[in-house]
């Protein structure tokens, strides 16, 4: 086999991996999408969640392996960005691949092209999003993302609007076949974890129990500088959470190690903020958990959640009345978005939602359901809706004047229509049809909406990819 492929041969053989991967991912799309049955090493498992499905596609061709893998990448991106919209990514990917692989035009060229017109759309979605006003449209938007169940898009949404927008909401499994929800307090910190390697679960994420959360004011240079923390973390058998401005390299391995060996489980996190700021939130942190012990912290990359705090309840409703006389003398927005923020931290929004099942696997499958449901109201909440089923895509490709994307746009909803055309007034931009109904009428009213914010990344990811694809001249096998 050649190790070097060129123009057309370089291209044609990623876009036979990129028809692989979106033809499994778009079988799940839509209220009528299929089931996905995979068979791993660990057993059988089954989803109609985009993105894991994604994650299993492969091939032994390496080549057709590379066009999954750029594929892969948008998915996994588009999750991390927003949590949902993957399927929809993937289709819009593989649609405009296949739409111009056969322009003669300078590839370059259309790139630039791409990146106008992906603008153009943006800012037409912008312009006709609605904002979030009541708990009623959060139920629509989670409804939707838990593929029509009603008992948990209600679940997701109502627990959403109790915790606010700054809040978090985790789920775990549950003890019995009933699903419940449970309320805590809890510290969103806006920073993650320094090395990757204290990543513990599936999700690149580092879960603790029981830990132990230390603040320091200064660097920490020399191992010496824990030796107390540390110590007293194994002798009361707990878990560690080490906050401090920076930690020198080989603290960072020590702490690796004995992590690796089961000596003491840990995770170092850099101080939040800035200046001024940063002091301030020291002080919070401190003030709700520092010297306690929380129940449960989770630590992504960027963010950090402390669950349910042992705190001085006094002290805490001081520091609420303190925070909401600053927030009420506060002039300008970033003073009062960072007072709201520190105030959602003392009032609490944590919730953890039990999921309950007659077997693993379906626990497993509603669990992917309700994660894209959480991320999809939560994009809702900060950036507001648009009409669901590829509607709103469909008035873009309409009503804009687009060279390369008008084709490309319509494909989600001729997906959902199985490829019949609805003589829907293309100038009322919510009306629509309920592919599942089959009913016309507002897109609102009939609870079909998607997070504004999913649409959007899911977008811009799916040009970023098939614009690499289309200026590729040249792809080179190198696995010796």
């Amino acid at each position: 086999m050649k190790n070097v492929l060129f123009n057309g041969d370089a291209k044609d053989i990623l876009i036979e991996g990129v028809n692989l991967i979106g033809d499994a991912v778009s079988t799940t799309f839509g209220p009528n999408g299929k089931n996905v049955i995979i068979k791993g090493l660990s057993g059988v498992y089954i989803t109609k969640d985009g993105a894991t499905v994604a994650k299993y596609v492969n091939d032994d061709d390496p080549f057709i392996s590379t066009g999954i893998e750029l594929i892969k990448g948008i998915a996994t991106k588009t999750a991390t960005d927003v949590g949902d919209g993957t399927t929809t990514a993937t289709i819009l990917a593989q649609t405009l691949v296949n739409t111009l692989k056969d322009k003669t035009e300078n590839p370059i060229a259309i790139s630039r092209e791409l990146d106008k017109e992906l603008k153009q759309v943006i800012e037409y979605l912008e312009k006709n999003k609605r904002t979030i006003t009541s708990v009623e449209d959060l139920i629509k938007v989670a409804t939707v993302s838990t593929n029509n169940d009603i008992e948990l898009g209600k679940l997701v949404a109502e627990t959403y609007f109790k915790v606010t927008k700054d809040g978090v909401v985790t789920i775990e499994d549950s003890q019995d076949t009933h699903n419940s929800v449970v309320f805590s307090q809890g510290v969103k910190i806006e920073s993650g974890y320094n090395s990757p390697y204290f990543v513990n679960t599936t999700k690149s994420t580092c879960e603790l129990e029981n830990v132990l959360i230390a603040v320091f004011r200064i660097p920490l240079t020399e191992i010496k500088d824990i030796d107390e923390v540390c110590s007293r973390a194994m002798r009361e058998k707990k878990a560690l959470l080490i906050i401090a401005p920076k930690m020198e390299s080989t603290i960072l391995r020590t702490l690796v190690h004995n992590n690796n060996t089961g000596n003491l489980k840990s995770c170092f996190i850099s101080s939040p903020g800035h200046g001024i700021y940063r002091e301030t939130l020291l002080d919070d942190i401190e003030c709700i958990a520092s010297t306690s012990v929380c129940e449960k912290i989770i630590v992504s990359k960027d963010t950090t959640y402390l669950i349910g705090c042992e705190s001085n309840q006094s002290v805490i409703d001081a520091k609420i009345l303190e925070v909401k006389n600053t927030l009420s003398c506060s002039t300008t927005e970033f003073e009062m978005t960072f007072q709201r923020k520190r105030l959602a931290n003392y009032i609490g929004g944590i919730a953890t939602i039990f999921v309950g099942g007659y077997s693993q696997v379906e626990i497993q499958e509603k669990k992917d359901r309700l994660e894209d449901a959480i991320c999809a109201v939560r994009a809702a909440m900060t950036d507001g809706i648009l009409p669901g089923g590829g509607f709103s895509l469909l008035r873009a490709a309409k009503l804009l004047d687009l060279k390369y994307l008008s084709k490309v746009l319509v494909m989600p909803n001729l997906i959902l229509s199985e490829n019949k055309a609805d003589g829907i007034d293309i100038f009322n931009f919510w009306e629509g049809k309920d592919y599942k109904t089959r009913q016309i009428g507002d897109m609102y009213e009939m609870g079909i909406v998607d997070p504004f914010l999913v649409t959007k990344i899911a977008l811009e990811n799916a040009v970023s990819v098939a614009s690499l694809i289309l200026t590729n001249g040249c792809t080179i096998l190198n696995i010796n």
